[in-house]
């Protein structure tokens, strides 16, 4: 685990997988840096069929994020960072996000948002970016301290749950409406 990485990280361990603004990141590395995200996510009871929410922008964390969801049947939902705090609260609600992963740039947005009584189904907060300027949530934890202090190991049985996106329209007729792909059931990868 991760299957769907095992291939091109082991022909290709040291060659770069992804690269943004804030670095690089190896296909040996994304492979690790997604085992330990999906157990910190396990550890944390978030599991298949479940939803996480994503403020972050162009990172690389968005890819590890993807394939973490990929192997634990986990929806995920890409939010608008130019949102304002009552849009994201609506769609925690709407979604049913157990988790919302927020760039350290928008942090301003998710503590408002979260404070929001329809964000109240939303049990872990994650910070993504440099949390040393003190861009904090109450009660969050720091993305690199969640896999840093998460395992490596494959998950326990072989059955794998494939997740993936679900996107919201631009809501032409109201609040947008969120669009869940056709993901259902455990997949062998």
């Amino acid at each position: 685990m991760p299957k769907l990485l095992d291939t091109i990280a082991q022909q290709r361990p040291d060659d770069e997988a992804l690269v943004d603004e804030y670095g690089r990141t190896t296909w040996a590395e994304l492979h690790e840096r997604t085992r330990r995200l999906i157990n910190a996510l396990r550890d944390a009871g978030v599991g298949p069929g479940d939803t996480i929410a994503m403020m972050l922008g162009n990172r690389r964390e968005c890819f590890e994020v993807f394939q973490a969801c990929a192997h634990l049947g986990i929806t995920y939902v890409p939010v608008n960072w130019h949102w304002v705090a009552d849009e994201l609260a609506y769609v925690l609600e709407d979604s049913g996000a157990a988790v919302l992963l927020v760039d350290v740039r928008f942090v301003d947005v998710a503590r408002a948002a979260l404070a929001d009584p329809r964000s109240v189904g939303v049990t872990h907060t994650i910070v993504v970016g440099d949390t040393a300027s003190g861009a904090v949530v109450d009660g969050a934890i720091a993305y690199e301290e969640a896999l840093a202090a998460a395992s490596t190991d494959d998950l326990a049985d072989d059955a794998q749950w494939l997740g993936g996106p679900m996107f919201y329209t631009s809501g032409t007729t109201g609040r947008p409406k969120g669009v869940r792909g056709a993901l259902s059931g455990s997949t062998e990868i």
